[in-house]
């Protein structure tokens, strides 16, 4: 039977003597059938078993018993109303800012942009902070911190920048017209200046003083782009320049500790501060026991001489709003306060000059009043009412007086303080003032650049041409800085209430730390 199921096919030689035809015919029937069926039974129960799996496996996955919903039943319950208390928000006190008149050591530099010193145009080339350069040489300019003193204002030299600048100008109404003029003088300046730095033939130290403080009112400083040597040069002369309070009366020693303490607010170089210091000194020391000044510091009450005071005024406040430490600075302002308000009272306005503090010795000038009144704005006294009826008789009558062709005595030393005072007023006393000053120095320089004293020169006449045209043209171009000079203390730079009381509630004095090289040759 082996030999049977080896072949598809069946040996009928082997059958034939043994079957019939029908028989064999049946046999390989039988024998294909079975074939047939061996050969389905296999695919066929691998499909219904992966059939089955199939299904199997989807009833497991997809047949999950759930969970009975739970049945949620919404009920309806009215409630009363509820009275609330009223919510309070108690609004924080706020804290009462003192604004002081703090005076960071290093303003923005402003360049001056002209081809050469013909140029009229200005363009700042850069407003950032002056810093050291290799053209500087020893002038270094040190890290000075000066902390705040009740009576320097974190905006007091921010006007002159070149943004502070512009706008104060476009506030104040300033015309462009006479800072272009402003820039002429600057040049004509810088190119009389003395290969030591200084200015003048005599009083040297009053001359280069007024001349610096003009370059500085600009805004300018040693790393100015035209004016940097200028300003770099004066600096040094003055720091050498020895203390002499015999010379002219003691004039060129106010002055001079005025640019230096400016000088040292706007640059913060070290040996400047020294020299400030020391300068300083002398006109504490040098002040009368009542509050005002005698020529050459004579600090006996025979005489006062408020000319005199009104420059050691300013530099008190110049020195005060740079960090100066000097004991007694602050009780030499508060002694000049007392003593120009008792001498703005009625029967002494302002005396040019007393003896024993006697108002029926006073001997009047017309200029003095300016000089009083703009002392006590700058220390903060601005809404005082002893300068009330000054203020209207400078918008007035010394408006009507002012003439560059018909000037009254002593008239461009007057006009300079009185600029200065109209501003610091503000409102109608100022513009009219500022129409009419801007037309009358404007039209009196000349081409080159310079002014020639109107009348007569009020300490101008000292020196040479050359000497007294200086004097005239930085009190005239320190008028056209006047927009952004100083801005108007009594307008809230420090109040109306002044630097006593407001000085009053600070404990600490100012305090400098600096680090750098000194100014030397």
């Amino acid at each position: 039977m082996s030999d049977y199921y080896e072949s598809d096919e069946v040996n009928l030689d082997v059958y034939d003597d043994a079957l019939s035809d029908e028989e064999v015919f049946e046999i390989q029937e039988e024998y294909r059938r079975r074939r047939l069926v061996e050969s389905l039974v296999g695919p066929v129960i691998s499909t219904v078993f992966h059939i089955l799996l199939v299904i199997l496996l989807a009833i497991f996955i997809t047949d999950k018993i759930k969970e009975p919903i739970a049945e949620i039943e919404v009920t309806m319950e009215t409630i009363d109303d509820i009275e609330l208390d009223p919510i309070v928000v108690e609004e924080p006190e706020l804290e009462k800012v003192e604004v002081d008149d703090t005076t960071t050591p290093v303003i923005t530099t402003v360049k001056v942009e002209a081809e050469d010193s013909s140029d009229n145009a200005l363009e700042d080339t850069n407003d950032e902070a002056p810093s050291t350069d290799e053209n500087m040489l020893e002038l270094a300019v040190s890290d000075v911190v000066v902390a705040p003193s009740a009576f320097a204002s974190p905006t007091v030299f921010s006007g002159r920048s070149a943004s502070g600048r512009a706008s104060a100008m476009d506030r104040f109404g300033a015309k462009q017209k006479g800072q272009d003029r402003l820039i002429t003088a600057l040049w004509w300046l810088a190119k009389v200046q003395k290969p030591d730095g200084s200015w003048g033939t005599a009083a040297k130290p009053a001359f280069t003083g007024l001349a610096l403080l003009t370059f500085l009112a600009h805004g300018e400083t040693p790393t100015s782009k035209h004016f940097g040597p200028t300003v770099k040069k004066a600096m040094q002369w003055l720091v050498k320049d020895p203390i002499n309070t015999t010379m002219s009366n003691g004039y060129p020693h106010a002055i001079k500790t005025y640019a230096l303490a400016e000088a040292y607010a706007m640059t913060g170089v070290s040996m400047l501060a020294d020299k400030m210091n020391k300068s300083v000194r002398v006109l504490i020391d040098g002040q009368q026991e009542g509050g005002s000044y005698n020529y050459k510091y004579n600090t006996n009450q025979e005489r006062q001489d408020l000319s005199f005071a009104g420059w050691n005024y300013q530099a008190l406040k110049a020195a005060y709003g740079a960090g100066c430490e000097e004991k007694g600075l602050q009780e030499a302002i508060y002694k000049a306060i007392d003593w120009l308000k008792n001498n703005s009272a009625d029967g002494a306005k302002f005396p040019y000059s007393t003896k024993n503090n006697d108002p029926s010795t006073a001997k009047s000038k017309h200029t003095m009043r300016a000089v009083g009144v703009l002392c006590l704005q700058l220390f903060g006294e601005g809404g005082a009412g002893e300068i009330k009826d000054d203020l209207d008789e400078i918008s007035k009558g010394d408006l009507a007086n002012l003439n560059w062709n018909n000037p009254p005595k002593e008239s461009l030393y007057g006009w300079y303080y009185a600029t200065q005072a109209m501003f610091q007023a503000g409102g109608a006393q100022w513009r009219p003032w500022n129409r009419k000053f801007q037309k009358e120095i404007g039209d009196a320089q000349h081409p080159e650049g310079y002014w020639i004293y109107p009348g007569d020169y009020h300490g101008g006449n000292i020196g040479d041409d050359i000497t007294q045209k200086v004097y005239a043209t930085t009190l005239c171009a320190l008028m056209l800085t006047v927009y952004y000079r100083y801005l108007p203390s009594s307008k809230g730079a420090i109040g109306d209430k002044g630097l006593k009381n407001q000085a009053a509630k600070k404990d600490d004095k100012p305090v400098m730390e600096e680090e750098g090289v000194d100014l030397v040759e």
